[in-house]
């Protein structure tokens, strides 16, 4: 695709990851460059990145802007498949990058389609984050792309897209395939499939359907080539059930072949008599282009946009998706009718060349370019002219934190926005440093409201009360905020009506922020995870005070959480959040912080009362709860893993005998512990009792005793 774009005159850039062959001479064609990405990350703060994608999405951003700096391009496209462009789209939104492009995302199934077409129904945080931040580019990009109709309907209907999308096919040079050749005619035929045994794919079909067939007679065999997926039966291995299907007498019929190079995939179709996609639903698989190029026989379903490529007797057949009895019907058909074969061999590569033909697929994207050119250079709205009111307030909860003060009053006057107040509520500080300081500091811009102690939550409820900006910033008085903290956060607020909130990437730091030691990625307004987890932001977000006020502020029952409690209720309220992907809010890490103390042992209580008290908070309360029971289940494999390192062998059974029976009493519980210690213990399939598996597995690694 990158060649037809510069042999139409472009100047194309590809972004990829590190992978071998980049430096081959071949892609150094006249305007046509390739780059590999690579991290800047600070190495602390890819702490902030515990799951792959994000972390690479992050350095796409990166690499992208520094490219973006030397080119300025007009058009970006990324796929969305583990949201790559996920950051550079929140950059546009929120700070105004790539102003001059068209950022666009081509649909290649999104991970939430793929799940449920497979029936995946274990969910996790670092899952649900994947789901969200992929939903996230398709919802912010300026242009979607579909390679099929089918994709684009299901993906716009599940999103609710207010900007319809385009469809273009895939490109498929010509160059690309064999060219029509013979097909073969002596021997067993050949059935062949390409592509991850899944589910979704529907090879558990074709296993059945080609088995009805060799009891029928049919002198013919069936490779499968591709990798093996936990997609079968409660999760488990799908080419461990497919074998289990397989009768004895057709054991020698049935092959199963790991992934091969794209040389063996071309060599395999053009022996193969036929070539299947037996898919519960689909959307442009490369097989069935590589095939169809090839001049094979494609036999597919009608189940997602395989049906807008083959033009069915003539370029290949079509059996309704899931129906065993008809694919055994239209297989039959395939492999005993040599006019079709013959008939295929000639149409289908000219079907592929009409509608996949690179050239045309350019016209097609500048086409769609034109049509959303409208969105380019857009600038983000300045903030409003300085009225006798300031349009921020700081609001700056204070109890005893005289050391720290002085450096988080500094970072708030550092400030490039200027049209502020802070608002410091001393809540009743009985240490005598922290006290004297506040006569200290006496400044013009700075207002002091002295109260009892009430915590955490009623002093920022008095700051709220003695706010007078459009916005509030509460800001604890050991935190930091960068230079530019608020002037792109009020820009985010003023360029998106009816926001919620707008905040940033979190960076840790101990004793300076320059030296970083983690970091937090807020994702926004994620409902079902926010009933698990607060994903939506820190205590640190820009907020319309009115707003604060009608949610009645914070809720001072909260010894914590109540910033999370407040982002449940703006959630409810249908309210979003934006998330500028820049770390400009430094969190200080301190060993007598709340979240290390009392937080520690109160979590349980304080997460109850969440629930208690946003019911309906989840858009998806199943799916809530899936998210909440991986997360259980990954706790459960640390305590495990943390368990079998620390107790010596024959205790380490007791206890397992013990826990093993009380497990018993709550049979989904046992499953799932289960399945962690299957993969702690990486004996998936061993079916002795859990107190075995563990003791053989601390026995080998146990030392000599003495």
């Amino acid at each position: 695709m990158a060649r037809a774009f510069a042999d139409a005159g472009h100047e194309v850039h590809v972004l990829t990851a590190p992978q071998t062959g980049l430096e081959r001479a071949e892609l150094d064609l006249p305007g046509l460059r390739v780059h590999a990405i690579h991290s800047e990350m600070h190495p602390a703060f890819a702490g902030a990145f515990p799951f792959p994608p994000p972390r690479h999405a992050m350095d796409a951003y990166q690499c992208l802007l520094e490219l973006h700096a030397r080119h300025a391009f007009d058009y970006i496209e990324f796929p969305e498949s583990e949201f790559e462009g996920y950051f550079a789209l929140r950059a546009r939104r929120t700070l105004g990058h790539f102003a001059s492009a068209v950022l666009a995302v081509r649909l290649h199934t999104p991970t939430r389609d793929r799940q449920e077409l497979d029936q995946v129904a274990t969910l996790d945080l670092d899952a649900a984050q994947q789901q969200y931040m992929e939903d996230g580019c398709i919802q912010e990009a300026d242009l979607v792309l579909s390679a099929t109709r089918a994709l684009l309907d299901k993906v716009s209907a599940r999103l609710k897209l207010e900007r319809p999308g385009v469809v273009i096919p895939p490109p498929f040079p010509s160059t690309h395939s064999t060219g029509p050749a013979p097909r073969a005619t002596s021997g067993r035929a050949r059935v062949l499939y390409v592509g991850d045994l899944a589910r979704r794919k529907g090879v558990h079909l074709l296993v059945d359907a080609m088995q009805a067939l060799f009891e029928k007679g049919v002198d013919a065999e069936l490779e499968l080539i591709g990798a093996d997926t936990q997609t079968g039966p409660s999760g488990r291995s799908m080419r461990a059930w497919l074998e289990r299907r397989i009768a004895p007498a057709w054991r020698e019929r049935i092959h199963f072949t790991p992934p091969r190079s794209a040389s063996e995939h071309t060599a395999a179709i053009t022996s193969a008599t036929v070539c299947a996609l037996p898919s519960l639903w689909d959307n442009a698989p490369d097989f069935c282009l590589e095939a169809m190029a090839a001049g094979a026989l494609v036999v597919a379903s009608d189940g997602g946009g395989l049906a807008e490529f083959i033009e069915a007797p003539r370029s290949g057949l079509l059996f309704r998706a899931g129906d065993v009895a008809h694919l055994t019907e239209t297989l039959e058909k395939a492999l005993s009718d040599a006019a079709l074969r013959e008939q295929a061999r000639i149409e289908a590569p000219a079907r592929i060349a009409t509608r996949c033909a690179p050239a045309s697929i350019v016209k097609q994207v500048e086409a769609a370019m034109a049509s959303v050119a409208h969105v380019r250079n857009r600038a983000l709205p300045k903030p409003r002219p300085r009225s006798d009111t300031p349009l921020v307030s700081v609001l700056v909860p204070y109890y005893n934190m005289g050391s720290y003060l002085p450096e988080t009053l500094r970072a708030i006057r550092a400030q490039t926005f200027t049209d502020y107040e802070i608002v410091l509520v001393d809540d009743g500080s009985t240490d005598a440093e922290s006290v004297e300081l506040l006569e200290r500091i006496q400044a013009p811009d700075l207002r002091i409201i002295r109260q009892r102690n009430g915590g955490l939550s009623a002093a920022r409820n008095t700051g709220l009360r003695h706010a007078r900006g459009h916005y509030v910033l509460p800001l604890d008085p050991d935190d930091l905020i960068s230079p530019t903290f608020l002037e792109k956060t009020v820009a985010v607020m003023e360029g998106t009506p009816g926001l919620g909130y707008a905040t940033s990437l979190v960076s840790y730091f101990v004793d300076d922020p320059a030296r970083m030691t983690g970091g937090f990625v807020p994702w926004g307004m994620e409902r079902d995870a926010l009933w698990v987890a607060n994903v939506a932001s820190t205590c640190t977000a820009l907020m319309e005070r009115t707003v604060l006020l009608d949610l009645g502020g914070y809720d001072e029952w909260f010894t914590g959480y109540e910033d999370w409690d407040v982002f449940c209720s703006l959630a409810e309220r249908g309210l979003e959040g934006s998330v500028i992907p820049e770390p400009l809010f430094h969190y200080r890490v301190r060993h007598d912080s709340m979240t290390r103390t009392s937080l520690v042992s109160e979590r349980d209580g304080l997460m109850a009362r969440l629930n208690q008290k946003h019911p309906r908070l989840a858009s998806n309360p199943e799916r809530a709860l899936r998210i909440h029971r991986g997360e259980a289940r990954k706790h459960e494999a640390r305590l495990l893993a943390q368990a079998a390192a620390a107790i010596p062998p024959p205790l380490m059974e007791r206890v397992v005998d013990r826990v093993n029976g009380t497990l018993k009493r709550f049979d989904f519980v046992h499953h799932a512990l289960r399945g962690a210690a299957s993969r702690v213990l990486g004996a998936e399939g061993d079916s002795r009792p859990l107190r075995h598996q563990l003791a053989d597995r601390l026995r080998r690694k146990a030392p000599p005793r003495r």
